[in-house]
């Protein structure tokens, strides 16, 4: 399984104003692409990565609290699973992680930030979709996330979306 986008929040304009940000993780699957949302972004932002999981997937429960699937997209068929895999592999952005990008990602406020779980892939995206709405991170904290991801996968994926 290749684990390959997530969105980060950083409130982008420090004044007494608060600003509303959302931070999505993008998972690539063998069957497809999930985009999903955690939901307490303020507690995500004060939570060091060092207490990550246990805050926010210390059980199924508490995963599906904190992390939503906000839409699926699945693969057309095996071809297009093993050739979207070695691009993103190769730090190269298939046509259908492109089109998703842009698809699910066109409402995303300046606010927002997409952390990659493979550094390559960075300049991919930067490359292939540069009028994405937000920034691109790729770190520690992200990772964390991704490891929480892959721990209850089934169970987020029975969520609501698409």
């Amino acid at each position: 399984m290749l684990e390959e986008v997530i969105l980060t929040t950083r409130n982008s304009h420090p004044s007494t104003t608060t600003t509303t940000t959302t931070m999505h993780l993008l998972f690539e699957t063998p069957a497809g692409y999930s985009l999903f949302k955690i939901t307490d972004d303020k507690k995500l932002s004060k939570t060091s990565e060092d207490d990550l999981h246990d805050k926010f997937f210390a059980d199924a429960s508490k995963a599906k609290k904190y992390v939503s699937l906000i839409h699926f997209e699945p693969f057309a068929d095996t071809a297009d699973a093993v050739a979207a895999a070695a691009a993103c592999i190769d730090g190269k952005v298939p046509k259908s992680l492109k089109s998703f990008l842009k698809k699910q990602l066109k409402k995303s406020g300046k606010g927002d930030s997409l952390a990659i779980a493979d550094k390559s892939l960075v300049a991919g995206i930067k490359e292939a979709v540069p009028t994405l709405p937000c920034s691109l991170a790729c770190d520690a904290k992200t990772h964390e996330l991704f490891r929480g991801i892959r721990c209850y996968l089934d169970e987020l994926l029975e969520g609501e979306g698409g």
